[in-house]
């Protein structure tokens, strides 16, 4: 297979199908879920309103290798690479042209990584990220996003969300490679491939399971707040209808798992979840199972 079939065979890959995931079903009910601390927990199942979940900035999830790609070509003109390369990222966001001058400091700023940082800073003006797991019992996913196993796991009805989302084509599970996404030419560097192109990292990831939804930052809700990076903290509202299962741990404030529990019983919410489903440490191995009743 040469460099541009491989681009194409990879960027082709827009459709879930069942060769390329795999998920946990819950009453044939397909369900992914997001890890969360106690004190997010009430931002995500509140008592009034719907629930919300943050769409999170290329530029500001916790990869450095997000948005990289692996350049299979070779530019035999600088000048009138920059200046391809200006018109490509000045198309996937319009409102913010990138000049080649801007390349030309990117390049110093950033040395082999200009391209990646570019990208990703384009693409953080107008996407965000709301990540999701297929896996609800992950020791490491417990540990690195709940605050070391004390917080909960929502799973969500997955047609739910694709029906938030507009079609199967931003929901998608993240495949993971040894090597950055080859291109061979920016030009591949389309509308038409950003999804796939968001959802692809590394091998050292792929304990996650992870799955993105891909929005636009302008069907999301502006907090007025920014992160440590200082990119915006923008928040996509989420049905009560899309929650279907809740799970914490021993190490859970029985306080939040009381309160969380209300909120689930009160048909007003909307939530097709029942109680709040307890998960103690395995007896045989290092895992989590459910607590017998």
């Amino acid at each position: 297979m040469d460099k541009i079939e491989e681009v194409v065979s990879y960027l082709g890959k827009a459709r879930i199908t069942p060769e390329n995931y795999s998920l946990n079903l819950e009453d044939s009910t397909p369900v992914i879920y997001k890890y969360v601390t106690s004190e997010r927990v009430f931002t995500c199942l509140p008592e009034v309103g719907d629930g919300t979940l943050r769409a999170t900035q290329p530029s500001a999830l916790n990869d450095p290798f997000e948005c990289a790609v692996n350049k299979v070509f070779i530019e035999d003109n600088e000048e009138e690479a920059d200046a391809e390369l200006s018109k490509v990222l000045t198309r996937l966001y319009p409102i913010n042209p990138v000049s080649e001058g801007d390349i030309a400091k990117a390049k110093v700023s950033y040395g082999s990584h200009f391209l990646r940082e570019l990208l990703s800073r384009q693409l953080s003006r107008r996407c965000g990220i709301v990540s999701f797991a297929s896996d609800p019992r992950h020791l490491l996913m417990w540990a690195h996003y709940t605050l070391d196993g004390s917080g909960f796991v929502i799973g969500y009805d997955m047609t739910e969300l694709i029906r938030l989302s507009g079609g199967e084509g931003r929901l998608r599970p993240v495949s993971y490679g040894p090597r950055p996404i080859p291109i061979d030419g920016y030009p591949v560097l389309t509308e038409d491939n950003l999804s796939p192109l968001l959802s692809y990292k590394n091998d050292h990831w792929k304990y996650e399971k992870e799955w993105r939804l891909i929005v636009d930052l302008n069907e999301t809700i502006g907090t007025g707040h920014s992160d440590r990076h200082g990119q915006p903290i923008n928040l996509l509202r989420i049905p009560n209808e899309a929650v279907v299962s809740v799970y914490y741990t021993e190490r859970t404030p029985g306080e939040v798992v009381e309160s969380v529990a209300n909120r689930l019983k009160d048909p007003n919410n909307r939530y097709r979840a029942g109680l709040p489903t307890k998960l103690v440490s395995s007896e045989y191995d290092y895992g989590y199972e459910v607590a017998e009743e």
